[in-house]
């Protein structure tokens, strides 16, 4: 299909607003900030199995600067949606007062994100009626770790062009006429977007089971080498449980090839550039057991830990019924 036999039902107009009568803007500036737009909307598409072609499309000189993405594809309401949802990741705040994310992620919302998506991916596909995203969705979306990369680039890169006031998002339709209400994000609010640190929350495993190639008994500057079952890859981990090293060293607990430990494993984790999440550093903070063959012992810090799990359980069931 050649381009003038496109059809172009949906486009998403940004609008630089200047705080002067120009209707100019930094090069340099628009593309960085379209870059990081463009690739948000090009994931959303792909974890949406939804096909849809880009193009830039003229743009009249009324105040500030407006850019319009016209948009192609097979489904427009389709189309629609990835549109929306991008607006809504764009207009959302990663941060709060303080510097703190608005929504800590756990690794269990990873999978509700991937369930979402199937959902929204099979109605899609079925095309069916009022097929829309579900809020949870857009929680999910809004607070990926991805996005929240491109957004921080975005306002990052407009933050050091002071001519912008404010950033209006819009959805229209092929007579350009409006899908949905505006939104906007005024400069007083940028720092809300972008992040402080590539650094991100410290997952814990509490359910880890390391198989031991290399133990380091003595220096604790340096890191053991194990197989981790989460993938089955070999990790560089610290070894923090003072008690197991002191029960090896002591031979109370014996090394042997094939000895696998199962226990509390801290992952500390950083954002690249690129938006992806890239596990920094592992450390056992706790030894609950080892196991060898079909040999099983259950350290002693390992019976506390286990026994502190338990007392949490109760607890918690105790504040449910009362």
């Amino acid at each position: 299909m050649g381009e003038s036999a496109l059809k172009f039902a949906n486009k998403l107009e940004l609008r630089y607003v200047f705080n002067d009568k120009s209707n100019y803007m930094d090069a340099m500036i628009r593309h960085r900030c379209e870059k990081e737009v463009l690739a948000l909307l090009r994931t959303l598409a792909d974890m949406l199995d939804v096909r849809m072609t880009i193009y830039n499309e003229p743009f009249d000189r009324e105040g500030g600067f407006r850019e319009r993405l016209a948009i192609a594809g097979e489904n427009s309401h389709a189309i629609s949606i990835v549109i929306s949802l991008a607006m809504r990741v764009l207009a959302r705040p990663s941060l709060i007062v303080g510097g703190r994310p608005v929504f800590e992620r756990s690794p269990r919302d990873e999978e509700d994100l991937q369930r979402e998506l199937a959902a929204l991916r099979r109605d899609l596909r079925l095309k069916a009626p009022g097929a829309t995203p579900s809020l949870r969705l857009f929680e999910l979306l809004e607070m990926s770790p991805r996005f929240l990369r491109m957004k921080s680039n975005f306002y990052e890169a407009l933050r050091g062009y002071p001519k912008v006031s404010k950033v209006v998002l819009r959805e229209l339709n092929e007579r350009d006429r409006p899908r949905s209400g505006a939104l906007e994000v005024k400069r007083e609010r940028f720092d809300y977007y972008i992040l402080r640190s590539g650094d991100l929350p410290t997952v814990k495993d509490g359910k880890a089971t390391i198989e031991i190639i290399s133990p380091v008994l003595k220096d604790s500057k340096y890191r053991w080498k194990g197989i981790y079952n989460k993938g089955g890859e070999i990790i560089d981990f610290y070894m923090q449980d003072e008690e197991f090293k002191a029960q090896m060293f002591d031979e109370k607990i014996s090394f042997a090839s094939g000895m696998c430990i199962d226990c509390v494993l801290e992952i500390a984790r950083r954002l690249s550039e690129l938006g992806e999440v890239v596990n920094v550093s592992y450390t056992v903070t706790t030894v609950i057991r080892t196991r060898f063959d079909k040999m099983e012992i259950v350290t002693p810090q390992g019976k506390r830990h286990l026994r502190k799990l338990e007392a949490e359980k109760k607890q918690l069931t105790l504040d449910f019924f009362s």
